[in-house]
């Protein structure tokens, strides 16, 4: 009698064991491939079947971003029959590649599955307004400022602007021969841009016409249908001295870098000069004085000087709108390989 007993018993268990359900996915990962940003929610069905002896049911269904939203069977599925786990992915504002994972829970024989759906959404198209964020009319362009950045002396740089027509008419657009400066030179390719074409603005830089050193800006007008605008140029223009400069150069030698002002009333113009020497053995002559402040004028009153001879800068403070404690700097720039810049320091108190 016992030796039936756990005959049956084990027999019991046995049955147990093998009654019960069994999942299987036809795939476990999809791949959207290149999927729009804007082109709306994509879908994906995934497919099972229940291979095991008993009602599979679906516990649950878990994904790992709020962009994917799951839906499934919830109805128990009988032995043999089929059920689904339909998954939903919201491209927007999720540019670039994607992985995501979808954990499924279930009474099966393997309670828990990952699925996985995989792509690439493509980003949104700029709108003109990023892209082209500037404007001279109908016509939109990438910039109105040509920064040239550093340009060796004597020689002549090229800087393109991109545009585009977004208008229903064609735009002309041309140099203002007129009111050009000669170091400057303007064209458009084409010159006659249709509805939704694009071009660019040839904007070309001659140093060499322009004569002038250090930090330089000035605005150059462009033509757009007979209507002129400006484009904004900034370039850093500076000597390249070659070893045989060196030799026999030009030396500039400031009698005094830092200058006093002393107490200045308040709204008073206080006049300083600065007085400097040439210790070369070439003329020396001054390109430019930088000056970060409007409240200092300046005026280089001997621009070049020969070997040993002396020169001054007169600068001009103007303390209008300003207390305290004062501290100006002011950059000389020469043609000495050796003391190219120069700095004098101008400091005084207004009361």
């Amino acid at each position: 009698m016992r030796l039936f007993l756990t005959i049956l018993f084990s027999v019991v268990c046995a049955v147990a064991t093998i009654a019960q359900p069994v999942i299987e996915f036809d795939t476990l990962e999809y791949d959207f491939g290149d999927v729009r940003e804007l082109g709306g929610i994509v879908q994906y069905r995934f497919v099972y079947r229940n291979t095991g002896d008993k009602p599979l049911i679906i516990n649950t269904v878990h994904t790992s971003c709020g962009c994917t939203s799951p839906a499934w069977s919830k109805e128990p599925v009988l032995p043999t029959k089929s059920g689904y786990i339909d998954v939903s992915f919201d491209p927007r504002d999720r540019p670039g590649a994607f992985t995501k994972s979808i954990v499924v829970n279930c009474n099966a024989s393997e309670k828990s599955i990952t699925l996985y759906i995989t792509g690439n959404v493509m980003p949104r198209p700029e709108p003109l307004s990023s892209s082209y964020p500037y404007t001279m009319m109908d016509l939109r362009l990438k910039a109105t400022t040509v920064n040239y950045g550093r340009i060796v002396a004597g020689q002549t740089a090229v800087k393109e602007i991109e545009v585009i027509n977004p208008s229903k008419a064609n735009l002309v657009i041309a140099p203002d021969t007129e009111n050009m400066s000669p170091y400057m030179q303007i064209s458009a390719k084409p010159s006659v841009l249709k509805p939704g074409e694009k071009g660019v603005i040839k904007c070309t830089f001659n140093t060499a016409k322009y004569g002038g050193y250090d930090m330089v800006q000035f605005d150059v007008p462009v033509l757009v249908n007979t209507y002129s605008y400006s484009l904004h140029v900034k370039a850093i223009v500076y000597e390249n001295f070659t070893e045989k400069d060196k030799k026999n150069a030009p030396v500039l030698s400031l009698t005094e870098s830092n200058i006093d002002l002393g107490e200045i009333p308040a709204g008073e113009v206080r006049i300083c000069r600065i007085n400097y020497r040439n210790t070369g053995s070439d003329t020396l002559r001054i390109r430019a004085v930088r000056n970060a402040c409007d409240c200092i004028s300046i005026r280089i009153d001997t621009p070049a000087v020969a070997p040993g001879a002396e020169g001054t800068i007169t600068a001009i403070f103007n303390s209008e709108g300003r207390s305290g404690k004062q501290e100006r700097y002011l950059t000389i720039i020469s043609n000495s390989p050796t003391t190219q810049q120069v700095v004098c320091k101008l400091s005084g108190v207004v009361k």
